[in-house]
């Protein structure tokens, strides 16, 4: 037998067609192997840091701070195990801590409305000819991301406290449209207390509201007010396809079922919840078509008019220096942004003006470029227009974009509270008006010293976050 050939055994080992197995072969597989484990094992060891400090600065931390959501804790000596007390205490004995959240919804609100000016920019951008001149107004936005972000905040509390705005107010004339806004007969007051308190038969002299009263009226009369009519528009966007889709997303709907209970009682929420069914169903069955889109934008349309008069009724609810002031701040031209409790959450939302954020125009810019020219081009064969191609091509196309900014808003908006520390103090301002979760979690630890509660208001925020990311990971679909 030839030295050469390979034994029966040997050729099963080294499978049919694979012929012959050398030693130099061998020998040189074995060398690879052993440099792509030095190469990995280098890899790992370079990771070894970045590994290390986030378990020791971020895991740890955070894990510490579940486990002492169940202490009396305060920070030094103080370390009492208490169970589940710091949590009945949260949901049951702590008013000042849910109130903060209807600032939080009221945020969100606006924050949604301040996302549209980025996307505008970063279209318009995005469709300039010139390369050079797309080139440039990027690197124009990434200028200001050199800027710290305390340093940014400074200048907007000097821009409120020096009396910069008020200035440019008195220059621009928008000082009388104030003034005119802050009448307690004909202005966002008068508004406020017609849409809150809503005495059926009441008709108002002023003919603006005359004209709002009979739409205005209904909100309360079937939705309980401006908040259920949120809820009924959410439901219909929830509950758009009718009992089927109801049976997939019976947990989004006990949460939403909860919310109502909790806003505004049981009474009206399972006539709404009926409602948000029955009427994609009977929509569909009637015309025999589907009714998705019909009832999608109605659920929308709910919550834009929602939206419209929750922003204009309950953010100044009252005239600047009370109903028996002759005098308003604004014939003066001082108002106080910052030192009045009606004007604090308006001053918070005219933060940022004109809300073009550096990082959401540059993540939509990325969106949008890579959308094919072709699809331009036949969307112009069609006679799609300039605004056409906005909500027909671009923004459908960017929507993975817009999700990832609705969830850092939301969390942002949900968490963030150095702002309103710089801006307000850690008491929120004058009554507490500029009190979020975030501040008052920041307040009861480094000022009352109840670290341990403090966690335990930070465990109970996690979870809202998670819950709310999962819902627009799950229920904010993109189609492309």
């Amino acid at each position: 037998m030839n030295p050469d050939t390979p034994t029966p055994a040997l050729e099963q080992l080294a499978g049919p067609g694979l012929g012959t197995v050398k030693p130099g072969r061998v020998k040189k597989y074995g060398s690879q192997l052993l440099q792509r484990s030095r190469l990995w094992a280098f890899l790992y060891l370079l990771m070894v840091p970045t590994v290390v400090g986030t378990l020791l600065f971020t895991y740890y931390p955070n894990m510490e701070a579940v486990k002492y959501a169940f202490y009396r804790w305060d920070g030094s000596q103080i370390e009492e195990f208490r169970g589940l007390q710091n949590f009945r205490t949260a949901f049951t004995a702590d008013p000042l801590f849910w109130s903060t959240f209807n600032l939080v919804f009221i945020l969100l609100i606006a924050n949604l409305i301040k996302m549209w000016p980025s996307i505008f920019v970063a279209i318009a951008i995005h469709r300039l000819k010139s390369e050079r001149a797309q080139f440039m107004y990027r690197v124009l936005f990434v200028i200001p991301m050199v800027i710290p972000g305390l340093v940014w905040l400074l200048i907007w509390k000097t821009f409120f406290t020096e009396g910069m705005l008020n200035q440019i107010l008195s220059m621009t004339g928008m000082m009388s449209v104030l003034n005119v806004l802050d009448s307690p007969e004909h202005g966002l007051p008068a508004l406020a207390a017609f849409t809150a308190k809503t005495a059926y038969a009441w008709n108002p002299d002023h003919p603006l509201l005359s004209a709002l009263a009979s739409p205005l009226r209904l909100v309360p009369m079937v939705f309980g007010g401006s908040w259920g009519l949120a809820l009924f528009g959410i439901a219909l966007l929830i509950g758009n396809g009718g009992t089927k889709t109801f049976q997939r997303r019976w947990l989004l709907w006990a949460l939403l079922a909860g919310v109502g209970y909790w806003l505004w009682g049981p009474v009206r929420l399972p006539i709404l919840a009926l409602l948000a069914i029955a009427v994609p169903e009977a929509w569909q069955r009637r015309n025999h078509i589907d009714s998705t889109t019909y009832v999608r934008w109605l659920g929308i349309g709910c919550v834009a008019a929602a939206s419209l008069i929750i922003l204009l009724t309950e953010i100044w609810t009252d005239p600047v220096n009370g109903w028996e002031a002759k005098v308003s701040p604004f014939a003066d031209g001082l108002p106080p942004w910052l030192g009045n409790s009606k004007l604090v959450i308006p001053a918070i939302i005219f933060w940022g003006f004109p809300w073009v954020g550096t990082i959401g125009v540059l993540i939509y810019l990325a969106g949008l470029q890579n959308i094919s020219q072709e699809v331009y081009e036949a969307a112009e064969l069609d006679g799609v227009g300039s605004w056409g191609k906005i909500f027909r091509i671009e923004l459908p196309l960017i929507m993975s974009q817009v999700r990832i900014n609705l969830i850092f808003m939301t969390i942002g908006t949900l968490t963030d509270y150095a702002l309103l520390l710089i801006l307000l103090g850690a008491n929120g301002g004058p009554d507490n008006r500029g009190m979020v979760p975030g501040l008052y979690m920041y307040k009861k630890a480094f000022l009352d010293g109840e670290f341990g509660y403090a966690c335990t208001l930070g465990v109970i925020m996690f979870l809202i976050v998670l819950g709310l990311t999962f819902l627009y990971q799950r229920f904010v679909k993109v189609d492309k």
